[in-house]
């Protein structure tokens, strides 16, 4: 074991949707300090929503700073993970033309309806892996070539949330292609852009980042930020990736059949596969395929829009008083201790904003069923957890037979797993084996990890994802796996085909 004293620090940046994160991590892969701050984000009254560039840099070099701080010795590399469809474009300076404009912002909806209309669906998914959404790069690119045509007329290139923070640190643009996949002009299968898709936004793919292998550095550490945050000019600057992606590498889920469920205010599940699939099923069923960060690696993937976030509606609507007070996920957690066994006798359909995948229906709405009047706020709030479980498998099922994979294991990381019921549910849901990953914070260790093969402080991917790999295993209770089985089958299955 290397001396902790003599062992070079890595940062890891994780640069998501609420808030930015920054892990210091030694080489030997231990966790050092966590830092964290709140994205700021600023909503348009038409509806719109963007990050203040300065604001965001600002909130990055802050978590630099205290890490610098916790640290006690040199740092060897910076890695750089985030959301991936939020972005800027940028002049020929590299200067941002104007805010990041949020992934989540809706403006684009008629020029990804426009996108699907032109190209075909079939087309589209067939070489990008995706279904035409507001919030790809590209529709966001249609938007601003219609509704600012001054902006894409001094637009030099496009950077995505993590490519601009390279960009400010490093000097360098770059982007990886579990990054450049999330645009909608990216050919998955070869890993390159695509020209015709992106000639629908009058650009050509030298306008777009290049596609880095994974932990190459995309420049070195620039000497003014070096001398704001206090770390050494010239250290390796490395876009890691796309956040989930990133998430699954720094859990250790990296072989075809692992899956990750990340238990956050949404939850992505991801199965990761050795080659592009690219089944129309999967389209249909609203499922993508990408590419993982490993630049032999692809994955397949769904999501539940809102999953922590259903916990959150009501924590702030049934139970107002103890979240005035602070303390509404504490109120939260004590009504589960009152809770039955399991499953609840209360069953929650979890579709609080619509259901994107299997079987799309943005007119989905959080349904409870089998409501009694025995029943109090501990079974509706058990029949929540119940509900995001049951979710997650049926969307793990539907990936299995719509691409054609096996689910060998699942592993989960996120913000969820803080709650152990929500873990026994979890456990007793699935047919798969379950385990809780380690690494608290997958995605800015695993971007840690992709700087410590940019400064050659790690090997490479295999020896980074051998740290990554450390897990607990969840506890499989026979019985409790036995009732939610029959619940499942005979609840929430048949409920959902009802509904749709």
């Amino acid at each position: 074991m290397s001396d902790p004293s003599t062992t070079r620090l890595l940062v890891g940046l994780d640069l998501g949707t609420g808030r930015c994160k920054a892990a210091l991590v030694r080489a030997d892969g231990t966790v050092v300090h966590v830092a964290r701050r709140s994205t700021p984000t600023r909503r348009r009254p038409a509806g719109g929503a963007s990050h203040p560039v300065p604001d965001l840099l600002a909130a990055v070099e802050s978590l630099l700073l205290e890490c610098v701080s916790a640290a006690g010795g040199p740092i060897a590399g910076i890695g750089i993970a985030g959301m991936s469809e939020a972005g800027v474009p940028l002049d020929r300076r590299g200067r941002p033309l104007d805010d990041v404009m949020a992934w989540f912002d809706p403006r684009p909806v008629a020029e990804a309806a426009a996108i699907a209309a032109q190209v075909g669906p079939e087309r589209l998914h067939a070489v990008t892996g995706l279904r035409a959404d507001a919030k790809y790069t590209l529709a966001k690119l249609l938007w601003l070539r219609r509704h600012r045509p001054g902006t894409m007329r001094r637009m030099a290139t496009w950077a995505g949330v993590p490519e601009l923070v390279a960009r400010h640190l490093g000097g360098v643009l770059a982007t990886g292609a579990s990054l450049a996949c999330r645009t909608l002009a990216f050919d998955v299968p070869q890993r390159r852009w695509d020209a015709d898709l992106l000639g629908l936004a009058g650009l050509v793919p030298e306008q777009m980042a290049p596609v880095l292998p994974f932990g190459r550095a995309a420049g070195g550490l620039r000497s003014g930020v070096g001398a704001r945050v206090g770390l050494v000019e010239g250290i390796p600057v490395c876009v890691a990736g796309h956040d989930h992606a990133v998430g699954a590498f720094g859990a250790g889920v990296v072989r075809p059949g692992q899956a990750i469920d990340s238990m956050g205010s949404a939850e992505p599940v991801m199965v990761i596969t050795d080659r592009p699939r690219l089944e129309d099923a999967l389209r249909t069923a609203g499922m993508s395929t990408g590419c993982h960060v490993l630049d032999d690696r692809w994955y397949v993937a769904a999501g539940l829009q809102q999953s922590g976030a259903t916990v959150d509606w009501f924590v702030d609507t049934m139970l107002a008083g103890g979240a005035a007070r602070g303390d509404g996920y504490a109120a939260f957690v004590d009504l589960l201790r009152g809770a039955p066994s399991g499953p609840s006798g209360v069953l929650v359909l979890p579709y609080l904003r619509g259901r994107s995948a299997p079987w799309p229906d943005a007119g989905a709405t959080l349904d409870l069923r089998g409501l009694r009047p025995e029943h109090g706020l501990a079974d509706i709030a058990l029949g929540i957890l119940d509900g995001t479980a049951y979710a997650t498998r049926w969307m793990l099922e539907s990936l299995e037979r719509a691409a054609g994979v096996r689910v060998r294991r699942v592993r989960l990381i996120g913000g969820g797993t803080r709650n152990e019921r929500w873990l026994a549910v979890k456990s007793a849901v699935s047919p798969w084996p379950v385990d809780l990953a380690e690494a608290d914070e997958a995605v800015a260790f695993g971007a840690a990890l992709a700087a410590g093969i940019a400064s050659g402080h790690l090997a490479g991917p295999d020896a980074a994802a051998r740290l990554a790999d450390r897990a607990r295993p969840l506890v499989r209770s026979g019985a409790a796996r036995t009732r939610y089985e029959r619940a499942y089958r005979e609840r929430f299955l048949r409920a959902v085909a009802a509904a749709g």
